[in-house]
């Protein structure tokens, strides 16, 4: 596959996270496949990664990405992005408590990284500004 076409995979695949759709996510994941995001202990597979994404769709239901940025080199595709959402629900943390719904607009910027084998993502990782986006729901972290 060319790098253009890794990039319009990961075009689909922010698509499908728009509109919610884990599913049609899934059909670009390698057997195998794992996952890195902030608050996960490790790599996960597919079903840690939708239930990942899960608990910001429960916390953000009007959760949306935008690319920002986007880079292609051989395998791998990097891209920036923006999200926003409104927190309208409980927002469950790694430690297992949960932050009430405050009604508040959150923006918050990220990046993904996504490991290609032919036309199969095997591994993808994303890092974004938790602390930010916390600050933004109105809680104070102790620092």
């Amino acid at each position: 596959m060319s790098e253009e076409d890794n990039i319009r995979i990961v075009e689909e695949l922010f698509e499908a996270l728009n509109a919610q759709d884990l599913g049609q996510g899934s059909k670009y994941q390698a057997p195998g496949y794992t996952y890195q995001g902030p608050g996960l202990p490790g790599p996960v597979g597919p079903d840690g990664y939708a239930a990942y994404m899960q608990v910001y769709y429960d916390a953000f239901p009007d959760l949306h990405f935008e690319l920002t940025h986007k880079v292609a080199q051989g395998d791998v595709v990097i891209v920036n992005w923006m999200g926003t959402g409104t927190h309208d629900g409980p927002l469950r943390m790694p430690n297992g408590d949960s932050l009430p719904a405050t009604g508040k607009k959150g923006t918050n910027f990220g990046s993904s990284t996504f490991e290609f084998d032919n036309d199969k993502v095997v591994r993808s990782s994303t890092y974004f500004d938790t602390a930010t986006m916390l600050a933004q729901l109105g809680v104070a972290l102790g620092m």
